[in-house]
């Protein structure tokens, strides 16, 4: 589920180094979002352990 971020973000700096500017921003934007939407769920999620 982390991957997804990561290759947005690489897409991000990919668009941003061959000066599509406007593309890579929103793509940045959007990894952004979806770091945080991960974040929320893993830091609110149960941890189910069994010893």
């Amino acid at each position: 589920m982390m991957t997804l971020p990561f290759l947005t973000f690489a897409l991000a700096f990919w668009l941003g180094w061959k000066n599509r500017r406007k593309p890579a921003i929103i793509l940045f934007v959007v990894s952004i979002l979806l770091v945080i939407v991960v974040a929320k769920y893993h830091i609110t999620n149960e941890l189910n352990l069994q010893f």
